[in-house]
């Protein structure tokens, strides 16, 4: 098999891999504080002994796009948005993880949890219980959680220097090898929730580039598949006398 043929085939699982990453981003559109991922991708120059330029696609895996999302107003006393670079501090049961996402409500046991359900957790890594005695539950820019004059606890919200170095862990989660900052450049809006980053417009854009790439790719491969038949049959056929 000659090399033009394993180059197609590099690009081709390349396009699946950002097929898969597109169909992801417009999945999630309407998750509260999504992060688009894209992917990365590098050419190497191979010589293919044919006219057109081929190169190998070196997968470089992928990038989230960190951009935030516009604020949005809900009204409800258990979303909270982050202005700024912030994070907030949830726990799943094995490890403490990260979010923008404020799309916060109680469980049973009245503690502050996720949508998944992992807790919410407050300065001292613990959860944070909301009682349901008919107060008023405020939560001032700096995170403290308020039933009418009692504290019932602070949000904890750190940051990061190098983003690069989170990893998703599914929906609108992270980890992170960086020891976390206190926040110390962002502030807490009760009663709003961060939109996703991703644009549908521009996804569904990308989707048909995508197809039509790999329509392209899948022309070239059967080209080739026919000059090589084409080769062997002529190799194939006895000499005319």
């Amino acid at each position: 098999m000659e090399n033009a043929i394993y180059i197609g085939l590099s690009r081709q699982s390349a396009l699946r891999r950002e097929l898969a990453l597109v169909a992801n981003n417009i999945a999630n559109t309407s998750t509260a504080a999504f992060k688009r991922e894209i992917a990365l991708y590098s050419p190497y120059e191979t010589d293919t002994k044919m006219e057109e330029k081929l190169d190998f696609v070196i997968d470089h895996g992928t990038i989230v796009i960190h951009q935030p999302g516009t604020l949005q107003p809900t009204q409800n006393t258990f979303d909270i948005a982050i202005e700024g670079p912030g994070f907030f501090v949830v726990d799943n049961g094995r490890q403490p993880l990260y979010t923008r996402n404020g799309n916060f409500k109680l469980d049973p046991d009245n503690q502050l949890i996720t949508g998944n359900g992992d807790l919410v957790m407050d300065e001292g890594d613990n959860p944070i219980f909301i009682p349901q005695d008919g107060r008023k539950i405020e939560i001032s820019p700096d995170g403290t959680i308020s039933a009418g004059p009692e504290v019932l606890g602070r949000l904890k919200v750190v940051e990061f220097e190098d983003l690069a170095r989170m990893q998703k862990r599914g929906g609108s989660l992270f980890d992170t090898t960086e020891d976390p900052k206190p926040a110390e450049r962002s502030e807490l809006m009760q009663g709003h929730l961060e939109t996703s980053n991703v644009s549908a417009i521009s996804e569904l854009t990308r989707l048909i580039d995508i197809q039509r790439s790999y329509e392209g790719v899948k022309n070239m491969l059967d080209q080739e598949a026919e000059r090589l038949r084409s080769s062997v049959r002529k190799l194939g056929s006895p000499q005319a006398v």
